[in-house]
């Protein structure tokens, strides 16, 4: 009688994207009647599986910047966390903001963190009651081998290496390793996670700066003011953008020209992929359908307002139900993967450098709730913005950073926090791993960013060492894929990338 082949599937990472893939994978293999021939190795340097950076927080400040609704990490089951929240709401009051309903509600990192932990021991004990073999190891991946027959050799930072048959690299999001030379610094901060180096190495009352103004800047602010910090807070970005305010609760609105259908009939009638330009006069079309009226769009321009006059107002728009830019943005959620998917390279890039930082503020607001907690700061003198930031260098005899910027302004800062936001770029990731593979060719750097990588089976593309069995989701393939940074899409490409997998074994 032959042996029964048995197949080993590594997951490196485990955050967020790492747990929706363990409880995925245990699903398919497990319909399939394949869950007792394959073994799951979890590969995770932090010591608790499931929060990542950005969920192992304990600051109240620290908010899920999507509404529950959308942060189920089981695919196609999106409301999954808000029913959570439902079966546990005499518990978790406290740890809700801004909610109309539960669905609506943004809660707590560390909220949404214990529901990932929760989840993590259900497939963890679920896998015992079925016979399915999962080893976890802490550690941290180092490498990545290819061996004969498609196997891969992991090998690891403390412990020996393994041999498996399968990876999927889910890593999270890896720091950014820009402005490195202020790295062994102690006045200067990388990444605003983990948030207890700032608390712990800065001052209350001492200035601080930040660089960037993104979702990543919000985070490093309400770090700052949630452990009682007094001090002044300078932001210095290329273009002085805040993220926009996300409404309280989403106003439904059915595009009529930024649809599927209206960029699908480009394709098939000019017989060639569409053009930034033209997807952008839909939009246009559709913001002048939803007024009612026609525009000067060159009053639609944000550059160089005023960051706490813009916010005043996104406040505003955001308690009254949301602007056309924001509600046709977010009505294209389930169809942007889509439309990105039929740009080629050239337009892709042409979108970032248009309408890149327009895209960003907009489509990933911020929480009401701390919208009005930073209009506080800019009313008290506390806060200030200021672009476009030219050059950031350190005097060693003053021990300031110095910040030009603007106009040919400049100015000295003891302290400051990186908060740029993840690397797009894979040569700008700060991982050991990820630059091993990329300098030995088991992944390439796309162009737009991330790796390159087949959409429809997420399943890791290379021209200079191609090897099969190697998959990816996740903030890495950000150039490939649109919408990384939405649980929903995630757990979908993970659903996507699980059967492929399953197909395989």
């Amino acid at each position: 009688m032959d042996k029964i082949k048995e197949t080993t599937v590594a997951i490196i990472g485990g955050g967020a994207c790492g747990a929706a893939t363990l409880a995925e994978l245990m699903v398919q293999l497990k319909i399939a009647g394949k869950h007792k021939t394959t073994r799951i190795l979890l590969l995770e340097k932090r010591k608790e599986i499931g929060l990542g950076l950005a969920f192992s927080t304990d600051q109240p400040g620290h908010l899920l910047n999507t509404q529950a609704d959308l942060m189920g990490i089981h695919s196609f089951e999106p409301k999954h966390f808000s029913q959570w929240l439902e079966e546990h709401k005499e518990n978790i009051k406290h740890e809700v903001r801004e909610e109309n309903t539960l669905d609506d509600s943004y809660t707590t990192r560390r909220l949404y963190g214990n529901y990932i932990q929760e989840q993590v021991k259900h497939y963890l004990d679920e896998a015992k009651e079925i016979g399915l073999e999962i080893t976890i190891v802490h550690d941290e991946v180092i490498d990545l081998i290819p061996g004969n027959d498609h196997h891969w050799e992991i090998k690891m930072a403390k412990t020996p290496s393994r041999n498996v048959d399968h990876v999927i690299l889910v890593p999270g999001t890896p720091k950014p390793n820009n402005f490195s030379e202020f790295d062994e610094l102690k006045s200067y901060f990388g990444f605003p996670w983990p948030s207890e180096p700032i608390i712990n190495g800065i001052p209350n009352d001492a200035e601080v700066c930040l660089l960037g103004s993104s979702l990543s800047a919000i985070d490093a602010i309400m770090t700052l003011i949630d452990s009682g910090h007094t001090g002044k807070i300078r932001l210095f970005s290329l273009d002085g953008l805040l993220p926009r305010v996300q409404p309280k609760k989403e106003s439904q609105y059915e595009r009529k020209f930024l649809t599927l259908a209206c960029i699908h009939h480009i394709r098939r009638t000019a017989w060639r992929q569409p053009k930034v330009k033209e997807i952008f006069r839909l939009f246009q079309q559709d913001v002048e359908n939803y007024l009612g009226h026609s525009i000067d769009w060159k009053t639609t321009e944000r550059k160089g307002i005023p960051a706490g006059q813009l916010l005043e107002q996104d406040i505003r728009i955001a308690e009254e139900g949301g602007d056309a830019f924001i509600n046709i943005l977010y009505s294209l959620r389930y169809e942007t993967s889509q439309i990105w998917d039929w740009l080629s390279v050239a337009e892709k890039q042409r979108f970032k450098k248009w309408f890149g930082s327009y895209w960003t503020v907009t489509r990933h607001g911020m929480p009401l709730v701390n919208a009005r907690r930073l209009d506080e700061l800019f009313k008290n003198g506390k806060l200030e913005v200021n672009s476009p930031l030219h050059d950031v260098s350190y005097d060693k005899e003053k021990g300031k950073f110095i910040f030009q910027y603007g106009d040919k302004q400049k100015h000295e800062g003891t302290y400051l926090i990186n908060a740029t936001g993840p690397a797009t770029k894979i040569d700008k990731m700060k991982s050991t791993l990820l630059q091993n593979l990329l300098k030995s060719g088991v992944i390439e750097a796309y162009p737009v960013g991330g790796i390159k990588l087949d959409p429809d089976k997420m399943e890791v593309i290379s021209s200079k060492n191609p090897h099969k069995n190697l998959y990816a989701a996740g903030h890495i393939c950000n150039g490939m894929l649109l919408d990384v940074n939405a649980v929903w899409f995630n757990v979908r490409s993970i659903a996507m990338l699980c059967k492929n997998i399953t197909k395989k074994i």
